[in-house]
Formats: C-alpha cells, structure tokens, sequence
C-alpha cells in the first residue's frame, strides 16, 4: 500500500462494541478490544496523508456457532440481548456489508474510527 500511491488503501480491523464499552467477565477481551480501537485510531492519522484510510468494526454478539453456544447459558442469553435496545444479535451480513463499504471508495473520507454494529447497546 505503502508504494501503491496512486491508488487508494483501506485497512479494516475487526474490533467489537466491548471495544467501547466494558462488560464484566470479559476484562482481557475488553482490553485487547480498546487496544484495536486505539491502534486504528493513531495508524488513521498516520496514514492519512498516505491515501490510507484504517478503521475498525466493531459488532456486538453476531449470529455464529460460537455465539449461539454461548447462548444456551440462558442469563447470560438475556443480559446480552437486554443491552441491545434492537434485542437481536447482529447477523454475519451486518458485518460484511460494513467491512464491503469501509473497503470501498463510498468512505473515502472515513479514517481512524469505528463503526460500532450494535444495535444501540454502546448509545445508552
């Protein structure tokens, strides 16, 4: 990207809304979370005037395997969906889409942020 000048870079780093918010029990995860956010932030200023925009998305709990096992613990199914105003989890298109606009020239003025797939968990 870096000898590329011509033509324009975009760097997408997968964060999570834990990366804005904190969540008990999840202390590493928030931190390695924060530590993208940060990260994208400073490389967003750096690189701009590189042509290289850097941001990160960054979803709550998305509709996967992973997350569905995590979803038979019933309380813990229910504090989750009880923090997202929308009360569903995001689905993996939710995230494509994101990462497929951040990767086009549609957000060729977006750099060094996040775009926070929440369903209103991190506006409250």
């Amino acid at each position: 990207m870096l000898k590329n000048k011509r033509r324009p870079g975009s760097i997408i780093n997968m964060s999570s809304q834990l990366g804005h918010v904190g969540m008990s029990g999840r202390n590493v995860y928030n931190m390695t979370k924060f530590g993208i956010e940060g990260l994208t932030k400073g490389m967003g200023v750096e690189l701009a005037k590189k042509n290289i925009r850097v941001n990160t998305v960054a979803p709550t709990f998305v509709e996967t395997p992973m997350v569905k096992n995590f979803f038979k613990n019933k309380k813990f199914k229910k504090l989750a969906l009880g923090n997202i105003p929308m009360g569903k989890a995001a689905t993996e298109s939710d995230v494509a889409t994101t990462v497929c606009f951040l990767a086009s020239s549609a957000s060729s003025m977006i750099t060094g942020t996040s775009i926070i797939i929440d369903g209103g968990w991190t506006a409250q």
